[in-house]
């Protein structure tokens, strides 16, 4: 869907080009310092001990040490909870935050073009 009141930049002069560049880097910069506030936002919220006390003595019956019950360690109790009922999405966060995510292999397709191939000369023999 192609606009036909967009330029391309090699047909631009070099000052405008140069304008839409400045623009670019200014609201990069600002989308940069967005997403690092709501960062550093949300860290310092994770930190914060948990205010529930029902779900303060849920985690210190996990034997978890008073001193490490924040709201980051409810929120991964909370997902490894998800992730034993059965939560497939829930382990894969889990299995990404411990950095054990592997690639796997698809043998599948690996097979299906090995088959594909033979047909092909299959093909060949039987004309």
């Amino acid at each position: 869907m192609a606009r036909e009141d967009l330029i391309p930049f090699s047909e631009r002069s070099k000052e405008e080009a140069k304008e839409y560049g400045k623009k670019g880097g200014i609201a990069s910069g600002a989308a940069r310092r967005r997403k690092r506030s709501l960062k550093e936002a949300a860290d310092v919220y994770l930190s914060l001990p948990v205010a529930d006390r029902r779900r303060w003595n849920k985690l210190a019956r996990r034997c978890i040490a008073p001193e490490d019950i924040d709201n980051q360690m409810a929120m991964i109790v909370g997902l490894t909870e998800a992730a034993t009922a059965g939560d497939a999405r829930a382990a894969t966060v889990i299995v990404k935050l411990l950095g054990e995510e592997t690639a796997r292999e698809d043998t599948g397709a690996d097979q299906l073009t090995r088959a594909a191939e033979l047909l092909e000369g299959i093909d060949g023999v039987i004309e």
